[in-house]
């Protein structure tokens, strides 16, 4: 990670950062920007202070393109201090990626703030954006300015700005809209990608491209690490079905799903059909609310139930099933394993492990044909952050396929993944539960809300 007397001597000579309260208003006090590297400016010091902060040091904004206007800023926060307690537990929410919480901010705010459509915006970002973000950036439609490049986990990992990982008609979007800005001597690089971008006719300067390379090199091994290793192995766990009716723990569970801890699948990584009623019940909730109609439970290293989850497309479209799932059991171990409380950290910490010893099971699968698709295999792989310890059965399952789509399909786009989540996080997606099962109680595709 980088020192904090590094970042401010690679910052000396630039505009200092906004405070917090700037940095937290609306429209970030209408601040504006007039060249490719003002912009790329804004992004990669975002990214020192969430290297400063702990976590991947990874920062963007969303810049208007009429205007040149800095609508939002903001950074990674996959490792967070808690405000409140000084526990140091820091695994806060492994989709809290600078891109896809500008998205998501976008969508909860647009309406109040009559902000201009995706297509009018760029999302400039100091790091090529990982499979989850640019899934997200091409669900909701905006432009993406990118600064430096990551060859591991960047969805232009290639650096041929042909995206390989992308369906063909993603691909389309993405050579449209996905820019990689030049960069001026000594670093000289030309540009490359889509023309729709903010300033897309300009360079950035050799030291912006230099420091956002700097800040993630010095961060992303530490972060992954900290991330992985934030939970105990199974054999040192207490099976939370144990729980008095009023533990803490148990109660706080039942705030992600009244039901948690009442169905148990004899192998958690090969569940039955016991997991069905929850699935559709909560499939069929989504629905009702506007959003796809699919669901995703969580299996605990025992085969609890912990969660049964639906997505919240209808206020965010990609706010799916998964991302709500994972992100809401990371919040939820956040904030108990920072309680006040020390005995309350302590049963957190005996009961309530690392999603990579869970298992997730989707009802219907992530379409690989869709950008969202990507996004949610992307999802999984920051959420696993390294290899998952029982490479098979898989812990990424699902009962059916969208309508036109095989087993096939969905192995082929998990191969095609950048090589993070092919080589580190393995990515292989398993059916469960057999045809006759998995074709009771609910449609066969979910609904499609966005792009």
């Amino acid at each position: 990670m980088i020192t904090r007397a590094g970042a401010v001597t690679a910052l000396a000579g630039r505009e200092p950062a906004k405070t917090f309260q700037e940095r937290n208003a609306p429209m970030n006090d209408v601040r504006k920007v007039d060249t490719a590297d003002a912009a790329a400016r804004v992004a990669v010091d975002e990214a020192v202070l969430a290297s400063l902060r702990g976590t991947f040091a990874v920062g963007g904004c969303i810049i208007d393109n009429g205007t040149g206007t800095v609508v939002k800023t903001m950074h990674n926060e996959v490792l967070r201090t808690h405000p409140d307690s000084d526990a140091g537990f820091l695994l806060h929410d492994p989709t809290a990626h600078g891109e896809r919480q500008l998205v998501d901010w976008y969508f909860a705010n647009r309406r109040p703030l009559h902000l201009p459509d995706p297509s009018q915006l760029t999302v400039v970002t100091s790091l090529d954006p990982c499979a989850m973000c640019a899934g997200a950036l091409l669900t909701a439609g905006f432009n993406v300015g990118v600064s430096a490049i990551d060859t591991y986990a960047g969805i232009n990992y290639d650096e041929r700005c042909e995206f390989p990982t992308l369906p063909a008609d993603v691909q389309r979007r993405a050579k449209e809209t996905f820019g990689y800005y030049a960069v001026t001597a000594p670093c000289r690089r030309a540009h490359r990608g889509g023309t729709l971008t903010v300033f897309a006719d300009q360079a950035i300067a050799a030291d912006t491209l230099e420091l956002s390379q700097l800040v993630f090199a010095g961060s992303v091994n530490n972060v992954r690490t900290s991330d992985n290793e934030s939970g105990r192995a199974p054999a040192d766990m207490r099976d939370p079905v144990h729980l008095p009716s009023d533990d803490p723990i148990r109660l706080a569970l039942q705030t992600l799903y009244p039901d948690t801890l009442t169905t148990r699948s004899a192998h958690p990584r090969f569940p039955g059909p016991e997991l069905l009623p929850h699935l559709t019940a909560v499939a069929d909730q989504a629905a009702n609310r506007g959003s796809a109609r699919n669901a995703v439970a969580l299996l605990d290293p025992f085969g609890n139930l912990l969660s049964c989850t639906g997505g919240a497309e209808a206020r965010s479209p990609i706010r799916t099933a998964f991302l709500e799932s994972t992100r809401d059991y990371a919040q939820l171990r956040w904030n108990l394993m920072n309680d006040s409380d020390r005995s309350v950290r302590d049963t957190a910490a005996a009961t309530l492990t690392h999603a990579k010893y869970c298992t997730f099971v989707h009802l219907v699968a992530p379409d690989p044909s869709r950008a969202a698709g990507v996004m949610t295999f992307g999802a999984y792989g920051s959420t696993m952050e390294g290899a998952v310890p029982q490479a098979f059965p898989s812990s990424f399952q699902y009962i059916r396929t969208p309508a036109g789509v095989t087993d096939f399909d969905i192995a082929s786009l998990a191969a095609r993944m950048p090589p993070f989540y092919c080589q580190d996080v393995e990515l292989a997606p398993m059916r469960v539960l057999n045809p006759e099962l998995a074709a009771q109680g609910a449609s066969t595709a979910p609904g499609r809300v966005g792009h």
